[in-house]
């Protein structure tokens, strides 16, 4: 259980209270939370989040390199069991990266799609 964010990552007040968000929306949740941090930006926890800036974002890295951190990072998010499958796309034109994947979890299949 955790308190329900909205679409732009915002904690939600309804009423005067605060939502809270339970089972697959719950992942679907915490893998947006984590697919948008920066690895090292959290004093508690330095090790979650993305390695952008010590790895993705270097230009030495190679796209199947990229696909394996993403897949290695949402294969270990709390509730996933096997990712079914994985696509990763990026228009270096407009500078946006697409991510979607399909995941087996412990309260369904989730579809999750991020384009940053």
């Amino acid at each position: 259980m955790n308190i329900s964010l909205s679409n732009d990552n915002d904690i939600q007040i309804i009423d005067g209270g605060l939502p809270l968000v339970t089972g697959i929306e719950e992942i679907r949740q915490l893998c947006g939370q984590i697919l948008r941090s920066f690895q090292g930006d959290w004093f508690l926890n330095l090790d979650k989040g993305m390695p952008y800036f010590q790895t993705i974002l270097l230009k030495a890295t190679s796209v199947s390199g990229i696909e394996a951190i993403y897949l290695d990072v949402i294969g270990r998010i709390p509730g996933i069991i096997d990712i079914r499958t994985f696509t990763l796309s990026y228009d270096p034109a407009n500078r946006i990266l697409n991510i979607a994947f399909t995941a087996q979890t412990t309260d369904g299949v989730l579809d999750f799609n991020l384009e940053e």
